[in-house]
Formats: structure tokens, sequence, C-alpha cells
């Protein structure tokens, strides 16, 4: 399963860094049936993550709008349901479950934090560090770029939303495990 996280800002990787919150979280993994299966939800972290203009920068990167935010359900409440929703896909798969992310140390201290709370131990190895080395690429490729250099079709969908990035960042793992591109 691929997770990938919209925010109020950088967090943890700003500098100096800040607090910020998640605004949306989506995830695309493959069912045992072999279809692609994607889920996001907006929601709202807080009056303290928005308030005074703070978010306005990740919002015009992502093409999310804060009235949609603000009308969203609580983190909280988005939160259970991920978690539930985690559970549901370990039941139906005959693997388990294991989180990646395109940028997992961006996204994993969001969701390890509360009220998230995924444990690190669920979490797999970054997919932007293994597309890199992958590539033989001497910097961390974009999602864009990883994409265009692995010859995949971009999923459906505007990029910088949830759920087409993690459907996108799932596109490049399993075209890396095919093995190298011919």
């Amino acid at each position: 399963m691929v997770v990938d996280t919209e925010t109020t800002g950088l967090g943890h990787n700003d500098r100096p860094p800040r607090p910020d919150g998640i605004v949306q979280i989506g995830y695309a993994w493959r069912n045992p049936r072999g279809r692609v299966v994607r889920w996001a939800a907006l929601c709202n972290p807080g009056e303290s993550y928005l308030k005074g203009g703070r978010a306005t920068e990740a919002l015009s990167i992502n093409g999310l709008r804060l009235t949609d935010i603000l009308a969203a359900p609580s983190a909280r409440v988005v939160a259970s349901e991920f978690r539930e929703r985690l559970d549901g896909i370990r039941d139906e798969s005959d693997r388990g479950i294991e989180i990646r992310s395109f940028n997992r140390s961006f996204d994993e201290p969001f969701l390890r934090a509360h009220p998230w709370s995924i444990p690190s131990d669920l979490w797999g190895p970054c997919l932007m560090l293994a597309a890199q080395e992958h590539l033989g690429l001497w910097k961390w490729p974009k999602l864009s770029e990883a994409v265009n250099y692995l010859g995949i079709m971009p999923p459906p969908g505007r990029s910088h939303t949830a759920a087409v990035d993690s459907h996108a960042a799932l596109l490049i793992h399993e075209r890396m495990l095919a093995g190298p591109r011919r």
C-alpha cells in the first residue's frame, strides 16, 4: 500500500521546523484481484494550522481550497477512518500490510503523530530513494520525474492530490519490482 499526504506546510522539514498538519490523505494499493484501489479524504487539522494564512502557500501547490478544508471532518475522525481502512486492507490481503511512500521522510512523521498514530514498524523503504538508486540518478527524483524516467502512463487525476500521487508512486514501485527498464 502506498500512502501520500497533503499538508499545511513542510512541518518537520521546514527551516526552522514548524508544526503542520495533514489536510488530505490518500492511498493506493493493488488488491488480490489485481485492481488498483484508491482512496482519499480531506481533513481539517485544526484552526491553529490554518489561521492567519499559514497554509496558503501549501494549498496553492496542492490546489486544495481552504473552504473545503474548513468544511472537512476533523483530522481525528479521518485518522480513525484511515486506521479502519488499514485494518480492512490487512484482512483482505494475503500478505499483511506494508506502507510505502514516495517520500517516507516527509510522510511518516506526520502519520506517526497524533491523531494518526501509525507505527513505524508498518513502513517499508522510501520509494523516492529506491527510484534514485534504480535509475542511477545523482539526485532524488520528483514523483513526476520518476514517472517519466520509468515510462509510466500517469494515473488519471490532478497531481499533488493524495490519491493520484499515491497511485503514481504505486506504479513506480511495481515498475521497479519488475526489474531494469528495457
